[in-house]
């Protein structure tokens, strides 16, 4: 059953483009290493909040991060948690060095029920 981690945050003050180069250079290192570093994951999506009558920014940003299971969700972070072996070099693209951390926020959540969705 999927599991899913929700995480926002707001960049640093300065740093938006950096941010955003960062967030697209993590992406392509995620995909080019998935199978052997992030085998627990799904999928990965990423959102800038914005109001829903004007679509303006709020400056606040969230991935949604799906695993297989809670299980692998605990297995990649214990593997992933002191940034050895092959989580040293992708620290270099972890773009939390760009987040103001204590705007960061996590939830989680797991499916109620599956099959329950639809898919267009």
């Amino acid at each position: 059953m999927s599991f899913f981690a929700l995480e926002t945050w707001i960049p640093l003050p300065g740093k938006k483009v950096d941010h955003d180069d960062m967030i697209r250079r993590w992406f392509v290192y995620v995909e080019e290493h998935q199978k052997e570093m992030f085998q627990e994951w799904k999928s990965a999506r990423y959102f800038k909040e914005v109001d829903r009558q004007t679509g303006e920014h709020s400056g606040r940003y969230m991935m949604i991060f799906e695993y297989l299971d809670r299980e692998g969700f605990l297995a990649y972070k214990e593997r992933r948690k002191d940034w050895s072996g092959p989580y040293a070099e992708y620290k270099k693209v972890d773009p939390y060095q760009f987040f103001r951390l204590d705007t960061v926020t996590e939830t989680f959540w797991e499916s109620e029920e599956e099959p329950l969705g639809l898919k267009f």
